[in-house]
């Protein structure tokens, strides 16, 4: 298509599906010979580029300077105030992202984050990556029996969230334009009012987690009895947020500090640990019922749609194939 190397020439760094070690992964692109289509998921997401793990907000440092064994150390005093040096840091992508061949549950989990990072306040790492953003979706024929975006309305591009539509039709790709900017990639008119082809489910779920109580009354305890702890669920999610922030310094250097912000996993116990060693969310009956109440009722509450987008990554790359649905769900196809 051309396509790939003409965003490049734009300035955009692009990202998206690449065949690697028998898995799909979203990775930046050269060309298209690395550009997979043929792929049901990916094992990351478009949050591991806009959101990414271990991203250093900024750095501090104390110039005040204290002797210990002989050696000069600046650290901060504990007597008067402490002069410190704040170092704002940020590592943009290398240009404007460009996310190209993502399928429309992926361009879903974009919408959820924006609803999340860019609701007043706006977080400024995330808007910065986020502005800009060129999405070229690929629809998506068919899912597997782990997927569910029909059943929660990940299974259609929102408005406003494509550049692009890229369609495999034999061994031959339609591409349409759906904003100015795909317009002018094209030379065609842009359209949003694009016909999208709803994937073929091979199995389909009627989700019933309208209010917390619902979720509340369940025991989950026969469908977690496989669960290792492994918090892959959290991991492969495109739409998990939660982070946790830690100050690191250096040893031979204790004055000079970062502050990091890593992911953190609602099914660790560490999650809900706050100081006296006190823990919410004792077990994992517990933790898990705490994501169904945030993916469904919280979220549809709060942003007006699902923290799900029904990718089933959760459930395809979960060691013990733990699947949510029979849980929240039943089944109707």
């Amino acid at each position: 298509m051309g396509l790939i190397q003409e965003l490049r020439k734009r300035g955009f760094e692009v990202v998206g599906p690449s065949s690697e070690g028998g898995v799909v992964k979203l990775v930046p692109l050269e060309d298209e010979t690395k550009l997979e289509t043929d792929y049901v998921r990916t094992l990351n997401s478009p949050k591991d580029f806009l959101l990414p793990d271990k991203e250093r907000l900024f750095r501090y440092k104390s110039t005040a300077t204290i002797t210990s064994y002989g050696l000069k150390i600046r650290f901060p005093t504990v007597e008067g105030p402490c002069p410190i040096t704040i170092v704002p840091e940020y590592s943009p992508p290398r240009g404007k992202l460009a996310f190209f061949g993502i399928h429309p549950c992926m361009v879903n989990s974009i919408r959820y984050l924006d609803k999340v990072m860019l609701s007043d306040p706006a977080d400024p790492y995330y808007k910065a990556r986020r502005e800009g953003l060129f999405i070229a979706v690929l629809e998506c024929a068919e899912g597997d029996e782990y997927c569910l975006c029909k059943s929660v309305g990940g299974d259609k591009v929102p408005k406003g969230y494509a550049d692009l539509s890229i369609r495999k039709e034999g061994d031959c790709f339609v591409v349409k334009a759906r904003s100015p900017i795909g317009s002018g990639l094209l030379m065609e008119e842009s359209t949003e009012e694009v016909e999208e082809i709803s994937p073929k489910m091979k199995e389909e779920y009627l989700i019933d987690a309208k209010d917390e109580e619902t979720i509340e009354t369940k025991d989950p305890a026969p469908l977690l009895e496989g669960c290792t702890l492994c918090s892959s669920c959290t991991v492969v999610c495109p739409t998990c947020y939660c982070s946790d922030i830690q100050d690191r310094f250096s040893l031979m250097d204790p004055s000079n500090v970062e502050r990091v912000r890593v992911r953190m996993s609602c099914q660790r116990r560490s999650y809900s640990s706050i100081a006296g060693g006190v823990i919410f969310l004792k077990t994992k009956n517990d933790r898990f019922k705490w994501r169904m109440k945030h993916k469904f009722p919280f979220s549809e509450k709060m942003y007006g749609m699902p923290g799900c987008v029904g990718c089933g990554n959760c459930i395809a790359f979960c060691p013990s194939r733990i699947d949510f649905r029979t849980f929240l769900g039943r089944r109707v196809a």
